[in-house]
């Protein structure tokens, strides 16, 4: 498999989120998460050497996700693809050409 995916490999809808704090009415705050931006990606769960390459960037690394380069993407936000939460532990530019982003990151339960 490339590095880069092709289009054809983007087949998956996926929203980024960001947490956003607000007051709860009691003196509080509650955390909920709003719909950033959306793409289309490469979701795959991750096994066999991949798992043990994620493993050592993070513990719980469960699945990459790949899609186009954008800038305003941080690691303190989460992915909504489908019914999956998708919480981003790191972000690689690949090659650093600003082409692409690829993502390892553990699923929420």
């Amino acid at each position: 498999m490339s590095k880069f995916p092709s289009i054809g490999e983007l087949r998956h809808r996926i929203f980024f989120q960001q947490a956003v704090s607000a007051d709860d009415g009691y003196g509080g705050k509650v955390k909920t998460w709003m719909n950033f931006a959306e793409a289309w990606a490469q979701v795959e769960p991750l096994t066999g050497r991949e798992f043990f390459f994620a493993h050592q960037i993070q513990a719980e690394v469960t699945h990459r996700v790949r899609t186009r380069f954008r800038g305003d993407i941080k690691e303190d936000m989460r992915i909504s693809a489908g019914s999956r939460i998708l919480e981003i532990e790191s972000i690689i530019d690949l090659d650093e050409a600003h082409r692409f982003l690829e993502f390892f990151c553990r699923e929420s339960k």
